[in-house]
């Protein structure tokens, strides 16, 4: 799915909600919809669990590397090169950027979690827009 469409993709009528084992940091899905529709969680756990590991994974990967490269690449430069220059408009500008930065990251990272959102809902649903219950 493209990037605009996972970012404005209407994720309301979903309330994941998941614990993390605090010896392994294994994920355990306790909630997917907002009306707590009735559905096997032991099989959303072992077909989704693994994708929301992964995905809370890729999102603090990418926190910490845009952390990482904003400083040591923008802002320690920007900050020496206006203390030296006496640019106090730079370090501004900077500070404008690093706001810009990090909801284009944030933005991205929203896309990571609404791409494995949008896959549980079309498979629980079973692509006609109502969940398949759990079989009694």
């Amino acid at each position: 799915m493209s990037f605009f469409k996972m970012l404005t993709w209407d994720n309301g009528h979903m309330d994941l909600r998941y614990t993390e084992d605090s010896y392994d940091g294994s994920v355990k899905i306790t909630n997917v919809y907002r009306d707590n529709r009735a559905l096997d969680y032991e099989e959303v756990n072992d077909k989704y669990a693994p994708q929301i590991k992964s995905a809370q994974g890729t999102i603090k990967t990418y926190r910490i590397a845009m952390l990482i490269l904003f400083i040591g690449l923008v802002l320690l430069p920007a900050i020496v090169v206006g203390v030296v220059q006496s640019n106090i408009l730079l370090v501004g500008v900077i500070i404008v950027y690093s706001i810009v930065a990090y909801f284009l990251v944030e933005a991205y990272n929203q896309t990571i979690i609404n791409s494995v959102l949008y896959e549980m809902d079309k498979d629980l649903t079973g692509g006609q827009g109502t969940p398949r219950q759990k079989k009694k």
